[in-house]
């Protein structure tokens, strides 16, 4: 299954790139976004051709981001993980939702913009799942995840934007967060906030941190931190930790 799932984050990676900037899934053939050069097959293989390549476009020697094999191997360990402890009754769903969540980290920590078609145009997927029983929630708490999980980053923003005049909160989050309470329910939203919060917060601390003891000129007070992969990561944790965190709830 590992071959496959490798080869499955290598297409996560073009659907993360084309998606946003509005190409086909399908045509043309992968190409270097440099030299828009078609790439040869076998500089496709996942990881294997990165290091090959030593991370270069064999065309025009340009880099060629860290963010391809990263992808990869993380769509390995974490679909090799749901296939091995999940229930099998619910693996479609989640190999849809975690697939989804994989493109979010991708496009969010590459430009900063999560699209609807991983988001939003899920949420039916999620609540279908949990009428149907492929998701260990309810129909009515995959109902509740959807609204709570849009309506509480919204209602945060709002408060921050009458605070300091600017969004604090990217609408795609409202997006991500109402996608995570269709395949996880209120709790599986509380803990996506809660631990990508944790996490955001820590790589924020470590960023100002690295900035202030290289006596680098820095603005990280104001520095735009992508909060999607956050949320996606608690999101992850979630789906494999569920019965423990339920515990750690009530």
């Amino acid at each position: 299954m590992i071959p496959f799932f490798l080869c499955w984050g290598s297409f996560l990676n073009v659907v993360a790139y084309r998606i946003i900037f509005g190409k086909s899934l399908l045509i043309p053939r992968s190409f270097c976004p440099h030299c828009v050069n078609t790439i040869y097959w076998y500089d496709t293989i996942p990881v294997v051709s990165w290091f090959v390549l030593n991370g270069r476009c064999r065309h025009c020697n340009e880099n060629i981001s860290w963010l391809y094999p990263f992808i990869e191997v993380l769509t390995a360990i974490v679909l090799t993980t749901l296939y091995v402890f999940i229930p099998h009754h619910y693996f479609i769903p989640y190999f849809i939702f975690i697939s989804a969540l994989i493109v979010i980290i991708r496009s969010d920590i590459e430009t900063m913009l999560i699209s609807q078609y991983t988001t939003l145009f899920l949420v039916p997927v999620g609540l279908c799942a949990s009428w149907y029983g492929y998701l260990p929630i309810s129909f009515i708490d995959s109902g509740i995840g959807v609204a709570v999980g849009y309506l509480f980053l919204y209602a945060i923003n709002g408060c921050f934007k009458k605070l300091r005049g600017y969004d604090g909160i990217g609408e795609g989050d409202f997006d991500l967060l109402c996608l995570i309470g269709s395949f996880t329910g209120i709790i599986g939203c509380w803990a996506s906030v809660t631990l990508g919060s944790m996490l955001g917060s820590l790589y924020g601390i470590t960023i100002f941190l690295y900035e202030y003891s290289s006596k680098q000129p820095t603005d990280s007070y104001t520095y735009p931190i992508p909060f999607g992969p956050f949320l996606a990561i608690g999101a992850l944790i979630y789906i494999f930790f569920r019965d423990e965190i339920g515990m750690f709830v009530f």
